[in-house]
């Protein structure tokens, strides 16, 4: 008999896995991934949302995880559907689990330029752009102020040019220039001194043109906050892998330096990877995002500055992916398996190849 891990964790609730354990496979029975990544000091954590607000989930995320993060509820978006509104009661019941499952719980997103955010914000002057800002970290850092580590800035990299910096189009931008990502920075310093700030962004795993030019201008970004004084602790780097886009581990390693030369920590906050380009075949497309976790993983594992691997979910279901092939094609048969568990939760291929990574991985250093 095979069990699942939820299965096993509701064995465990009615005191009834000693017999169960018997029979089942001895893949349940390896260290789980919070405590393979403790042994080397490395947090790991997944996007988690109110729907996993259910006893199975819970106790699969407390069993694997040491931390999560709210993947949409702590958005402008979710907080502020008015200028005049703040409703917080879906971060909450987030909060409230992880309280419970004495979990870390990882603030994302205080600022999303381009995406994420309330139409009210195109009808303010700059000063109330300025104003709307403080306030939204005032009353949100604020009320979360055991949350440790922020993303400040979500994704502002892109292909637009504002003064010196290629970044992505929006309100904030708009509006103030490059320097709303300052200006946030320096109001999330002053609400929580004590708070990790982070940028967080996307893309810099590909070794591509594409993937390069956003690793340079990220560079720039980086070097123009700390040559100016901004309050920045570390960089996220969110990991959307994608297999038919060139990875360059000498290339990817070669950058993960460049962020730790200038003396910020390096997270990993959103991996998981699309499988389009791969096989139908279900054992075969398997094979495949284990062996991309893999690759990804050995280069990016690698270096000390790495603290932390959040998976963007855990079971295909929830995946982002999932949804919007439902969107597309309702009655598809082939829905995307990007992550470790499948849409029943049982483990992959992937979970095995992640695990293997985390045993063979350095030990981060103390501090």
């Amino acid at each position: 008999m095979r069990l699942t891990r939820r299965e096993i964790l509701r064995l465990v609730a009615l005191g009834a896995l000693s017999t169960a354990l018997d029979s089942a496979s001895a893949e349940e029975q390896k260290p789980n991934l919070r405590q393979l990544g403790a042994d080397k000091r490395l947090a790991i954590g997944s996007a988690f949302s109110t729907n996993e607000l259910n006893p199975d989930d819970e106790s699969l995320f407390r069993h694997e995880l040491s931390r999560i993060t709210p993947e949409n509820e702590l958005k402008m978006t979710a907080i502020r559907p008015t200028r005049e509104t703040f409703d917080f009661a879906r971060a909450d019941a987030i909060a409230d689990f992880a309280r419970r499952g004495c979990l870390e719980m990882r603030g994302h997103a205080l600022i999303w330029n381009n995406d994420r955010q309330p139409s009210w914000l195109a009808t303010l002057s700059d000063a109330e752009m300025r104003s709307a800002i403080e306030e939204h970290i005032e009353r949100t850092m604020g009320r979360y102020e055991g949350i440790e580590v922020w993303d400040v800035i979500n994704e502002p990299v892109g292909t637009v040019a504002f003064g010196p910096y290629m970044l992505r189009d929006g309100p904030f931008v708009q509006r103030l220039g490059p320097d709303y990502i300052a200006f946030t920075f320096r109001a999330a310093r002053a609400v929580a001194p004590a708070a990790k700030l982070v940028l967080n962004e996307t893309h810099t795993e590909r070794d591509d043109r594409f993937g390069r030019n956003y690793r340079r201008r990220l560079l720039h970004v980086i070097d123009w906050l700390q040559d100016t004084g901004v309050p920045l602790d570390g960089i996220g780097l969110q990991g959307h892998l994608q297999p038919d886009k060139p990875f360059d581990p000498d290339g990817f390693g070669a950058f993960l330096d460049e962020i730790a030369r200038r003396k910020l920590f390096i997270e990993i906050t959103e991996l998981d990877v699309n499988d389009a380009s791969f096989p139908d075949d279900i054992a075969a497309r398997d094979q495949a995002v284990a062996a991309t976790y893999r690759r990804f993983l050995r280069t990016a594992l690698a270096n000390p500055a790495v603290r932390s691997l959040s998976f963007w979910q855990l079971g295909d279901g929830a995946s982002w992916y999932f949804a919007q092939s439902v969107d597309e094609n309702p009655s598809g048969h082939r829905r995307p398996r990007p992550l470790l568990y499948d849409a029943d939760m049982r483990p992959k291929l992937a979970f095995d190849a992640v695990a293997d990574e985390l045993r063979r991985m350095p030990e981060r250093p103390r501090g």
